[in-house]
């Protein structure tokens, strides 16, 4: 085989890894999302609420009560109803992807 040909083989391997490893990365990260909404449907119908239309969102550390928080965590603002009423709720959830990371924590009314 010849320098030219092993030369696009190696680019060519490079790439296809490359967009592997892409790929695994995305996948992982949608489940986790998909994870951190089940638990946090679960918790709020276990306190016999009900998740409004659009009520969960991520929102930065310094929007949150929290007073600390790291990159392996994502921060959920989850506005709800009970008995008529509404409520908010904070979620700190853990990402699996940083060392920089507090541990999950529930701030509820």
């Amino acid at each position: 085989m010849d320098s030219t040909r092993k030369s696009k083989i190696i680019i060519v391997s490079f790439l296809a890894g490359a967009l592997l490893l892409g790929f695994s990365a995305y996948v992982g990260m949608a489940s986790t999302g998909n994870e951190h909404m089940a638990i946090i449907k679960k918790v709020i119908q276990d306190k016999g609420g009900v998740i409004v239309a659009g009520g969960v969102t991520a929102v930065p550390a310094d929007e949150s009560p929290f007073e600390r928080s790291g990159k392996g965590n994502t921060i959920y603002k989850i506005d709800y109803t009970k008995a008529g009423k509404a409520y908010t709720a904070w979620y700190r959830s853990d990402n699996h992807s940083s060392i920089l990371k507090e541990p999950e924590e529930w701030i509820l009314p």
